[in-house]
């Protein structure tokens, strides 16, 4: 069976506003040779039809088609993973916009710690550039603004609390790939299940400081950029309800992986808590 190198995931859902500009950073980056694969979740716009103008127009793009509908994002990028063989896999959001060196940037890093730890699963991940629906710069780190700090979140328990890997930045290794299948239908989302299997299989997280993409903010954002602020804690308390029972599934949800307890999970939200406001 022929294997890619290296290929990047996209799902796309009704993307037609900001699709195009996406794509088109994907054709113009300073690495070259990947394959991109896209799975829509049964758009009722013009997405399949911006797609297939790219399809066209480049063999490294392919429309994967299943026949399905409605899965969700972290369905649809977990479907992709599981039915396309690679070395190493990107995820990309469909509203995103990716600086020319991404991929290869983020391949250097990849290669130097497989060297260093060879047969080891690895994520590499990067900052964000969080900006407007016109690419204006709202933020120029997403860390920094939203208190993020992912050397001591990329620990082996604290990752279980707190997610500091954002899916659109990610690039991982096959093996990395081999222990986060099959995906757990109670995790949060894609790219928190990733980190924590690989994590717990003894594998290898390395954040890049710089910015690698802009982080589009607009209003059909399903995962967005926020300020931690005061007005930030206000909501969390304001919505102390719906916090609970969030995390409630969450402790569940650690409970059926065999991660930490009810107690260390409080810990850590405590203790991190704490860290991030220094």
């Amino acid at each position: 069976m022929y294997k890619d190198s290296i290929v990047i995931l996209m799902a796309t859902y009704n993307s037609q506003q900001f699709l195009r500009p996406q794509l088109q950073s994907i054709v113009e980056q300073s690495f070259r040779d990947w394959k991109l694969y896209i799975r829509d979740d049964g758009s009722q716009d013009n997405t399949l039809e911006i797609i297939q103008d790219f399809v066209n127009q480049d063999e490294r793009i392919i429309l994967v088609t299943d026949g399905k509908s409605n899965l969700g994002a972290a369905q649809s990028f977990m479907f992709l993973l599981k039915n396309i063989d690679a070395d190493y896999f990107f995820f990309c959001d469909h509203d995103d916009f990716w600086l020319p060196e991404k991929v290869e940037r983020s391949m250097a890093e990849m290669r130097k710690l497989e060297l260093q730890n060879p047969q080891k699963p690895i994520v590499v991940h990067s900052d964000l550039c969080v900006v407007d629906q016109e690419l204006n710069i709202i933020n120029e780190s997403f860390w920094k603004s939203s208190g993020i700090k992912p050397k001591i979140l990329t620990k082996k328990n604290i990752i279980q609390v707190f997610n500091c890997v954002t899916g659109c930045t990610m690039v991982f290794n096959e093996a990395a790939k081999n222990c986060s299948l099959p995906y757990h239908s109670k995790a949060p989302m894609h790219d928190w299940w990733i980190t924590i299997k690989v994590l717990q299989n003894q594998g290898v997280v390395l954040g890049i400081d710089d910015p690698l993409i802009y982080y589009r903010q607009h209003l059909s954002n399903v995962v967005g950029a926020r300020n931690v602020n005061l007005q930030y804690f206000i909501n969390k308390v304001l919505g102390l309800k719906s916090t609970l029972e969030n995390q409630n599934r969450q402790i569940r949800f650690l409970k059926a992986i065999k991660g930490i307890g009810r107690l260390r999970y409080y810990y850590y939200k405590i203790l991190y808590t704490l860290i991030r406001k220094m």
